[in-house]
């Protein structure tokens, strides 16, 4: 661009002015204007009015008045001309006295004048015509309504060329008002932390525009943060990347997981709501000490938590914030009895049916409960009361009648042997004799030794915690003879472990310098190298393959993200996966077997893309969990110990940290801290003396992921099971696979949706809980190899010919007799390949999948 040359501009977006910063040449001090929008000068020069003042149309006060700038407005400098200088104020250009003007230093010129547009407005329902005249020849293309905007393109004598929507002509200028409106330069607003996912192959920019500088393509199916919205474009972030992407291709994504059933109770007055947000008005508000079932958990867009409810049989979502988990408990035999009239419902809480209804009065006996719901049978009917209607019932007293007393009597002198003989002693409750063993009780109240084996029997002594107690017999019901001060009774093996596990705790309990007392939420001192020498030494030994090689800096990289330790994190794995050779972290990069459950340990574990993936998001679940004061997993920042009592059930009391919640294992956290002093000593990590990084995190949302199937999986469902026309859409059943119908399972994802094909048709389904699979369909025919690679032969042997491998861990599809059983021969599977051909497999190197 030479100097003193004009420039035409025929057309210009103001995005594109407004994104790409407009640069003039260098000591140019014109102003352009481009159809009515102004771009200033790069040296602009404001003054505020210091009182009210005319803005005239020339330099004189002989000349007319524009308009008066009140006290106090800032105008833009144009010219000087003597004592008066040419401004601009607003839309309006014009003369003022400069007495009262004072120069605003470029500090405080933050201000901007605002841009302007020149609109084109109907006002008239208007013909829009191909050429410019209503002569014969001359199409009318559409009718404009009166009071449209249209977009001005160019002028031919009185008609104009302009578009509306997009269809191009001429109107008439007579009908057409011209007018100049302000242009709000638009400014990107902060949003709340929000995950969304593409839904399609999507180009992130460096600008809030189309013709920003490309960044990267995101992938179809991913999720990515937004923070922030400029109009139609969101920024965000997206493996290490930030930049804008454009609203049209992105969805809000929820993560939607299967839990096995588990109870809730409001710790307030709470609101229910159709989806998992708050978006739209709430549904129903329940009363706090509403018990309530969940099986399916939600991670939303924005990082809250939801549970899945029923209620008038629908199904409804309540925030995570307004419940606390309830415990189903197994308790000693007690009896109580009903203080006023109640129903007996058919599960745990009012949201249940009713059974029956039983009478004040009426005495229970239970020895189960779900938070304050008792479990009970009435009248042979099993169900549920609620135990604010109950009061602890004691058996009355029968008082013998008294005899009169009798004279004593002349007694005849007998063998000493014939009459003298000891009265019985009281029957013990049923039971055997045990090899007589010290225990320990273990109280966090008041407790009673109890002349029978039921907590309605006559209260003997009080027992003080952590009383030593021999016993040498034990009853049908679970307790225990004792004696404590003279007296003989007994105790409930609830509240007794045995000596060992006793000494077990004291000798835990007094053990400080150990990583089992080391706050996890320090940083280590661990190095990358010292992990993988761990790995690297164990894969030499073994010969094993491992997903952990060289994957040391990552457990590293995520410890400091989320501030948990970096050489816990590797223990863990390393515990968890076999050093990384188990079939789980090889087949999914799975590490710790997320999403695995007893029934369905292979099936239910969810697949990550990477090691890297799945090592960050253990460490921030175990962050914004076990590591978080405010969780209901937290019993302290540290691995910990479980210590159990006769009946191998937990002592709360007694345990403490993550091996609290996180295993049934008593020794997990001891076998954890052993591999942490393995790869580094106790009194080398730094990490001791350090401050905990307590910052929190929320729980991350489940990795997308999916298990294909193979096409002929085929199960049969033992109850009537809804399908959804898309996954993720729960509005309403598109169709429902009635009890004994067959279908085919094609897809399970990591949110535990199936993809199902019934009838010739796919749909989704989420319904089916892994956890109890079995409670909703059997599956005839899925099975995987257990290694790395597997041949399959023409038959039964390995004296038969090579036709094909089966690789990476792979699901495959059993061969069926008639009546649906797979087919087998000396210990051999007849498998049906990707091909469509069959062959034979050796069952040493293969799992069947969901066959309960």
């Amino acid at each position: 661009m030479n100097g003193g040359s004009k420039v035409m501009v025929v057309s210009i977006s103001m995005s594109l002015l407004l994104s790409t910063g407009l640069i003039w040449p260098e000591g140019k001090r014109d102003r352009y204007s481009l159809g009515g929008l102004h771009a200033e000068a790069a040296a602009v020069t404001y003054y505020k009015t210091t009182s009210n003042l005319n803005m005239r149309s020339g330099a004189s006060t002989k000349k007319s008045i524009i308009m008066t700038i009140p006290k106090g407005k800032q105008v833009t400098y144009i010219s000087k001309s003597g004592s008066w200088f040419k401004v601009k104020y607003g839309s309006k250009t014009g003369y003022v006295s400069r007495t009262y003007l004072k120069k605003v230093g470029a500090a405080a010129s933050a201000p901007k004048e605002a841009a302007t547009r020149t609109v084109y407005k109907t006002t008239s329902n208007l013909n829009m015509r191909s050429k410019a005249t209503t002569a014969k020849g001359s199409r009318v293309l559409l009718t404009i309504p009166k009071g449209k905007e249209v977009t001005y393109i160019s002028k031919s004598g009185s008609w104009y060329k302009v578009k509306y929507h997009s269809k191009t002509g001429y109107v008439s200028s007579k009908y057409i008002k011209k007018t100049t409106t302000p242009v709000t330069t638009a400014k990107s607003t902060k949003i709340t932390s929000t995950t969304y996912q593409t839904t399609a192959n999507l180009h992130m920019r460096s600008t809030a525009s189309a013709k920003g500088k490309h960044v990267i393509t995101i992938p179809k199916g991913k999720r990515v943060t937004a923070t922030e919205k400029f109009g139609d474009w969101y920024k965000v972030t997206y493996s290490g990347k930030t930049g804008w992407v454009v609203k049209n291709y992105i969805k809000e994504y929820h993560a939607y997981s299967t839990t096995a059933a588990t109870y809730y109770s409001t710790n307030k007055s709470a609101g229910i709501y159709e989806n998992p947000n708050t978006k739209k008005k709430l549904s129903y508000t329940l009363p706090k000490d509403y018990l309530l079932t969940s099986t399916q958990k939600v991670v939303n867009s924005i990082g809250q938590t939801w549970y899945r409810i029923t209620y008038n049989k629908k199904h409804y979502f309540i925030q995570s914030t307004a419940v606390v988990r309830k415990q189903a408990t197994s308790i000693n035999k007690t009896s109580y009895q009903l203080i006023q009239d109640t129903d007996l419902y058919s599960a745990a809480g009012t949201a249940h049916s009713k059974l029956s209804k039983i009478a004040k009065g009426t005495v229970i006996t239970t020895s189960y409960r779900i938070g304050d719901w008792y479990q009970i049978t009435h009248n042979g009917k099993k169900g549920y009361v609620m135990g604010k209607l109950l009061k602890a019932y004691k058996a009355p007293t029968i008082t013998k009648p008294v005899e009169p007393e009798k004279q004593p009597e002349v007694q005849e002198n007998k063998p000493a042997d014939s009459e003298n003989k000891t009265p019985a002693a009281e029957a013990k409750p049923d039971g055997q004799a045990i090899t007589e063993a010290v225990f320990y009780v273990i109280v966090d109240r008041p407790f009673k030794l109890r002349s029978s084996d039921s907590t309605s029997s006559e209260a003997l002594v009080d027992i003080p915690s952590h009383t030593a107690v021999k016993s040498a017999y034990k009853t049908k019901s679970g307790w225990y003879e004792v004696s404590y001060k003279g007296q003989t009774g007994y105790v409930s093996g609830h509240y007794l472990i045995t000596k060992a596990e006793y000494d077990r705790y004291r000798e835990l309990a007094n053990k400080k310098d150990s990583y089992l007392t080391l706050d996890l939420r320090t940083e280590s001192s661990v190095t990358a190298v010292q992990i993988n020498q761990y790995i690297d030494d164990y894969v030499k030994r073994t010969g094993k393959p491992s997903v952990l090689a060289n994957k040391g800096q990552a457990f590293i990289n995520a410890g400091k993200q989320y501030g948990v330790n970096a050489l816990y994190l590797a223990a863990h794995a390393v515990h968890e996966s076999g050093y990384g050779t188990s079939v789980i972290s090889l087949a999914k990069n799975n590490l710790f077997g997320f999403g695995a459950y007893d029934l369905a340990p292979f099936v239910g574990a969810m697949r990550f893309s990477t090691i890297e993936e799945n090592i960050e998001y253990i460490a921030r679940e175990i962050k914004a969990t076990y590591l978080s004061s405010g969780n209901w997993k937290h019993k302290g920042p540290v691995l910990g110990y479980t210590i159990k009592n006769v009946n191998g059930a937990r002592v709360d009391s007694l345990s403490k940290g993550m091996n609290f919640y996180y295993a049934s294992d008593s020794s997990w956290g001891s076998k954890i801290e052993s591999h942490m002093s393995r790869i580094l000593a106790y009194r080398n990590e730094k990490a001791v003396g350090r401050k905990p990084i307590t910052k929190s995190v929320t729980s991350p949302a489940r990795p997308i992921g999916v298990d294909k199937l193979p096409t002929g999986t085929l199960a049969a469902a033992n109850t009537p099971i809804k399908l959804y026309a898309a996954k993720d859409s729960t509005i309403a059943p598109a169709a429902t696979i009635k009890k004994d119908e067959t279908f085919h399972l094609l897809e399970k994802w990591n949110d535990n949706w199936f993809k199902i094909q019934y009838k010739g048709e796919s749909y989704f389904t989420n319904v089916i809980g892994l956890s109890s699979y079995h409670q909703f369909m059997k599956v005839y025919n899925l099975a995987h190899i257990t290694t790395g690679s597997l041949n399959v032969r023409s038959g039964a042997g390995v004296q038969y010919d090579i036709v094909d491998k089966l690789s990476n861990y792979a699901y495959f599809e059993l061969v069926l007799d008639k009546s649906k059983n797979p087919v087998k021969k000396n210990g051999w599977y007849q498998a049906k390949l990707p091909s469509g051909k069959n062959g034979w497999v050796s069952g040493s190197y293969v799992a069947r999948d969901l066959i309960k």
